[in-house]
């Protein structure tokens, strides 16, 4: 089946090229960190798709400017368990639709539109008390919602629980049969690379693409250069186009404020070396800035 995007573009065939061609395909990088650069503070930050539709348009348009080809829905925090807590579970059609809309306003017919899906923040069975059932039924409602705004693509990320992911991945393909882009978040180790749930880079491949991810990889927590490691592990067992979103660098609290040290410059510089790991996807994640896009962009000319 092919999955075509506005102006016919296929973005899986684009994807599985990325080797042939030469050119990763350019994810876009945080949204929180520009959200809190631009004043949001003590609020979730879904509720600026509703009050601060122009800065979010801004955001996504600083990004595809910058030279993302994807760029992902301001609703990390979507679902109606995260949204419960800040008060927005009953808007939570609105919270999603409306991203998407805002995303697909700026985005030009090459470029694609991604709805972000992040963890319920409760824990699965046995270990808390939320049945992947009802997990499963919270993801189909918030991709539902996404769809309804226009999106191109899921992108599910920064899960540490591969039952969770799994109970994401059921959720989407109740309601759609969009591609979906799968990220699990690792921790860096004396013993390697492993989720905080204890799950290794080979379980996570396996059961993403078992579950039914059409690309697979991480992202979050790590660096670059940490980054480059743990998707060269990945591609050893992958069967599935790879995926790479790093962090700034380590990040450090400094009176009150979580701050990352990382340079465009210095986080671009493992770009081709990502690539050449087997990330036929790149991206960023906290802590990065437009700046960050045009870095990675400019290691691969076109």
């Amino acid at each position: 089946m092919n999955y075509e995007g506005p102006g016919g573009k296929d973005l899986l065939s684009l994807i599985h090229s990325a080797k042939e061609s030469g050119q990763p395909i350019i994810w876009d990088g945080a949204v929180g960190t520009q959200l809190i650069a631009r004043g949001l503070t003590g609020k979730a930050p879904e509720f600026w798709n509703l009050e601060r539709p122009d800065v979010i348009s801004q955001i996504h348009a600083d990004y595809l400017a910058a030279g993302a080809q994807v760029v992902q829905t301001n609703t990390f925090g979507g679902n109606r368990y995260k949204l419960e807590t800040s008060g927005l579970e009953n808007r939570l059609e609105d919270v999603n639709s409306k991203a998407a809309e805002l995303a697909r306003s700026v985005c030009p017919d090459q470029c694609f539109v991604a709805g972000d899906i992040g963890p319920t923040g409760r824990m699965l069975v046995p270990s808390g008390d939320l049945s992947a059932d009802d997990a499963e039924d919270a993801f189909a409602q918030q991709a539902g919602a996404l769809l309804k705004g226009g999106v191109d693509l899921f992108s599910i990320e920064t899960m540490f629980d591969l039952d969770e992911l799994k109970a994401a991945l059921r959720g989407v393909r109740r309601v759609s049969d969009l591609p979906v882009v799968a990220h699990m978040t690792f921790q860096k180790t004396r013993r390697g690379f492993f989720t905080i749930m204890g799950v290794s880079p080979e379980a996570a491949v396996k059961g993403m693409e078992d579950a039914g991810a059409d690309v697979v990889g991480s992202n979050c927590t790590i660096g670059m250069a940490d980054m480059v490691e743990l998707i060269r592990e990945m591609n050893l067992v992958a069967g599935k186009p790879l995926i790479a979103q790093a962090n700034a660098g380590e990040p450090e609290l400094k009176g009150g404020d979580t701050i990352y040290h990382d340079t465009p410059e210095n986080f671009a510089a493992f770009a081709r070396a990502l690539f050449e790991a087997g990330a036929s996807a790149i991206g960023s994640c906290c802590g990065t800035t437009p700046e960050f896009t045009r870095a990675i962009k400019s290691k691969f000319p076109s």
